[in-house]
């Protein structure tokens, strides 16, 4: 037997362990994440513009300092898109699921990372959800990839990253987890072999998240 062979055997065996440190370091991620994007949205909306969305008349009003904020956050996110490339998207996760053996270009994190928070703080439709994912998952790859394990494994990694990413916001560990494995599907039942590495990585992202967010 090879060694690579080996490492990869002892590593399958060690995979709940693996798992639950992907979901705590996910937790952590998330919690910073959520905590950079509290901020942001705390600074322009309750700082910058002194406005509760949620306090807003029902009837349509004249509101210039709405129109800048996203305006601006709008030509921050084409700035940092322009000088730090593509922040990726879903359908190119999924594809990478299948083409690349589950691998998630971390290089496109930063892009990924600066671009949501601009894109939400200044009034951005999108959701942390994706970005999450997508942060979580790639950081998760990488880490497959600089373990050199092989290209199931590596995919694995990666679904725990996005377990943990989903279950840590979403609170539903159980969800989370299932959910992540929804996301590529093209037909049928796939890669259900790392449904129980998923769900540790989403409860102990879950746990960690919640311990020190506080909901």
């Amino acid at each position: 037997m090879k060694i690579s062979d080996d490492k990869n055997t002892t590593t399958t065996a060690r995979l709940p362990a693996w798992a639950a440190g992907i979901g705590g370091a996910g937790g952590l991620l998330a919690v910073g994440y959520y905590l950079l994007l509290q901020g942001a949205l705390r600074a322009v909306w309750d700082g910058l513009l002194d406005i509760r969305p949620l306090s807003l008349p029902v009837e349509p009003t004249w509101q210039p300092g709405i129109i800048a904020v996203t305006t601006t956050g709008g030509l921050i996110v084409g700035l940092l898109t322009r000088w730090l490339g593509s922040a990726g998207e879903i359908a190119a996760v999924v594809d990478n699921i299948h083409l690349d053996h589950g691998r998630i270009d971390i290089r496109q994190t930063p892009s990924m990372t600066l671009t949501s928070l601009a894109s939400i703080a200044s009034g951005g439709s999108a959701g942390p959800e994706a970005p999450l994912v997508q942060i979580i998952g790639s950081c998760s790859s990488w880490l497959g990839d600089r373990l050199c394990m092989d290209g199931h494994i590596v995919r694995t990694f990666t679904f725990c990253g996005m377990s943990a990413a989903l279950g840590a916001f979403f609170g539903a560990p159980l969800g989370g987890a299932l959910f992540a494995l929804e996301i590529p599907h093209r037909r049928g039942i796939e890669y259900y072999e790392a449904l129980l590495p998923a769900i540790v990585s989403s409860m102990v992202g879950f746990l960690v998240f919640h311990s020190l967010v506080g909901y």
